[in-house]
């Protein structure tokens, strides 16, 4: 449902969840989706309003996204159940993202920005609990030179893996890293990404343009691969084999590539795994590939 736009031009992106409105309609649409009361529903309400808040007050890209997008933006959050909780295991995150949608009277393209609702892998992990496709998944483990991973079959054929960390830990060099996944059943599920892996994603992340580098958490780790980062990868990685959720058009999943965009358009305020965590504001690669 798209609220009349002329009401809505007025409001300021950073109170919009102020809107009477709005508020009605979040509490209702989440309240009615979840299956829980609106008092619960409220206070879920109130606590998405303050992240919103300090992510588009922080951001002046954001601010300047059309206010259907922020609004569509800020329902999807009721819709998907995720929360704007920043952190290294964060849900989603609002990324500004430079959009075509015309041209000119001179045949030029015009651009807007239009602001979408991005859901990491930890986000569309309890989007796929939610859908019922599996049950849950084990924290993913890091593998260290020195570990034993073997992944092999039982006698009736079924996958199994054959891990021993070495403890104490004999390096400190990453080789990989896997995760056990439980389905609907009782069945396991294995999935796991190795040095060859890692590489690969590494160069799907550099940007095409001259000069570009790959993402820096592929050696921020003593020239190694960040451990958190490796983990999101892996979980990301695990999910690939299962249906392919439906999302709204202002959502988009955190291995989509961004697209009608002149370089270096994109803007993500609240990355999961910050660069630098005395940062407010972060940039990811618009082209990396999960």
């Amino acid at each position: 449902m798209t609220p009349q736009i002329d009401w809505l031009e007025q409001l300021d992106p950073v109170r919009l969840p102020e809107h009477e409105k709005i508020k009605s309609q979040w509490v209702s649409t989440y309240a009615k989706i979840h299956r829980v009361d609106d008092l619960n529903a409220f206070t879920i309400f109130e606590r998405e309003s303050m992240y919103w808040r300090k992510a588009v007050s922080a951001d002046e890209k954001l601010k300047s996204c059309t206010k259907i997008s922020l609004y569509s933006a800020f329902i999807e959050l009721a819709v998907n159940g995720l929360s704007l909780q920043p952190g290294s295991k964060s849900e989603c995150f609002l990324e500004s993202r430079s959009t075509k949608i015309g041209r000119d009277q001179q045949n030029n393209d015009v651009y807007a920005n239009l602001c979408y609702l991005r859901i990491t892998a930890y986000g569309e992990l309890n989007l796929r609990i939610m859908a019922g496709q599996i049950v849950r998944m084990k924290n993913p483990i890091v593998l260290y030179e020195g570990d034993h991973f073997q992944p092999t079959t039982d006698g009736r054929g079924n996958l199994i893996i054959e891990y021993k960390p070495a403890i104490p830990r004999k390096s400190n060099k990453i080789y990989g890293c896997w995760v056990c996944i439980e389905l609907p059943g009782g069945s396991l599920d294995f999935k796991w990404l190795l040095v060859d892996d890692v590489e690969r994603l590494k160069k799907f992340s550099i940007p095409r343009y001259p000069n570009a580098k790959a993402n820096n958490l592929y050696t921020s780790e003593n020239g190694g691969v960040d451990p958190g980062f490796l983990e999101a990868k892996t979980i990301k990685h695990a999910m690939r084999a299962y249906t392919k959720l439906r999302v709204g058009e202002n959502v988009a999943m955190d291995d989509e590539p961004d697209t009608d965009e002149p370089e270096g358009s994109a803007e993500r305020f609240g990355k999961p795994i910050p660069e630098n965590t005395d940062t407010v504001k972060f940039q990811l690669n618009p082209n990396e590939t999960f």
